[in-house]
């Protein structure tokens, strides 16, 4: 339930992201693949909520995105090592636009 105050309020927040919604339809999305693996998916849907949370909007900050995605997910990725393949296949990837 809404606060009054919140309903009162001029804000609208129709603008903002769900995360969690986003997060489910990003899954319900990877889900349709079906020439890409199960870790595959994982990391795509890793990366896409990263990206979706820390608002990397431009193509400059894919370098700074990929060491900070690296920090928080750095576990998942030494106890997965095909998540670090597909990691660094993207990385290598991106790093030649």
């Amino acid at each position: 339930p809404m606060a009054m105050d919140q309903v009162l309020s001029d804000r609208d927040s129709e603008d903002e992201v769900d995360d969690d919604i986003a997060d489910l339809e990003d899954r319900r999305m990877l889900d349709d693949f079906v020439d890409v693996t199960k870790d595959e998916k994982l990391l795509m849907h890793l990366w896409n909520s990263f990206v979706r949370k820390q608002r990397v909007l431009a193509d400059g900050h894919v370098p700074w995105a990929c060491e900070a995605f690296s920090r928080l997910h750095g576990k998942e990725l030494v106890e997965a090592p095909s998540l670090f393949w597909y990691l660094s296949k993207f990385w290598f990837l991106t790093s030649l636009r």
